[in-house]
């Protein structure tokens, strides 16, 4: 078994164990103010949206926001601020440059990161250290996981704070429960002819809501099955983009989140002699059925999603530890 997926498989540890306080003083100190959920590739594509997904469910008073790292570069005024800088390593060049950036404009940072001895976690005065550790695969799985518990997390503890109905032993409990669905799905049963047509497909195009499973999917299509893949968000990709994609691409989605919108997909996808599959937990069109938790629906799907990219890279007979150009830490900070 190859180390990612050994660590894919640990992430059912990483949930089932997580302690929804680590995030319980952070929460009090911050009140009502903006909060930014920032970071680059895996340490905000899933993390940060999940999170921002979660407090726009529940309303709270919060304006929560979720940026590259590189993108925020851009911008000048972060008082009454709180930036969360999400890196696994703490090394990665973009949010290192952001938290010097941020500092000089009186922005309060909060490092979240699986290395306490890191360039991050030693120039952010207050830290959050992942217990999940470094991975040795190159692509990230338990970490992510761990990434969008805490601010996920903190989400929760604002949201309780505020007044909100937030049941913290129904959440655990609820949290062990994913941690066997998570495994259920890792290991889920693929259908032969889907494995089959992702193999053989050229591109995979992927559905989804503003959550970041999808997005973060997408990134892990490149590192774990080596596919050209694209996301696009909600209903978008029925809006125009037909003229340029090229012949006999898959298009996966979850159905029962676009129950309203399947015939649309499906005529897409006859126009552009697409194969059109599903993933969920519920069976309504052709694909794989998948095992789900409330409040952790986004955890499950994500690990879903891993364990089809599992499959179709064995497929391919692809050595997933060993990829041929990328890297661990996609852009490290090289200054001291």
């Amino acid at each position: 078994m190859f180390n990612t997926e050994k660590e894919m498989l640990e992430s059912a540890d990483v949930i089932k164990r997580f302690d929804f306080d680590v995030t319980k003083n952070l929460a009090r100190e911050i009140g009502t103010k903006r909060v930014i959920f920032t970071g680059m590739g895996s340490s905000v594509l899933f993390p940060a949206k999940q999170a921002k997904s979660r407090a726009f469910e529940l309303n709270i008073s919060n304006k929560v926001e979720e940026f590259f790292a590189s993108d925020l570069l851009s911008y000048n005024d972060f008082s009454e601020t709180y930036v969360l800088l999400c890196s696994n390593s703490g090394m990665t060049k973009e949010t290192i440059l952001l938290l010097e950036h941020i500092k000089k404009k009186k922005a309060k940072c909060v490092a979240v990161t699986a290395v306490p001895d890191s360039i991050l976690a030693k120039r952010c005065k207050q830290k959050i250290i992942m217990q999940c550790g470094f991975e040795k695969g190159v692509a990230a799985t338990k970490s992510v996981i761990e990434q969008g518990l805490i601010l996920d997390s903190l989400v929760l503890n604002l949201a309780k704070n505020q007044g909100k109905k937030i049941n913290f032993g129904k959440i655990k409990k609820y949290a062990s429960d994913a941690s066997k669905s998570i495994l259920w799905n890792i290991n889920v049963n693929v259908p032969n002819n889907m494995v089959n047509a992702l193999a053989n497909a050229s591109s995979v195009y992927f559905i989804g809501r503003k959550t970041g499973v999808a997005d973060e999917i997408t990134l892990k299509s490149h590192e774990i099955a080596r596919k050209s893949a694209f996301f696009y968000p909600d209903t978008h990709i029925v809006h125009g983009i037909e003229e340029s994609i090229e012949s006999s691409p898959i298009v996966l989605f979850e159905p029962s989140k676009f129950k309203d919108f399947i015939s649309d997909f499906r005529d897409f996808s006859k126009r552009i002699d697409a194969q059109l599959f599903g993933i969920d937990s519920q069976k309504i069109i052709e694909g794989v059925k998948i095992k789900s938790t409330p409040y952790f629906e986004n955890y499950c799907l994500l690990a879903a999603g891993w364990g089809l990219l599992r499959n179709i890279a064995k497929k391919q007979n692809i050595n997933i530890d060993k990829p041929k150009k990328a890297v661990k830490v996609g852009n490290q900070y090289k200054g001291k």
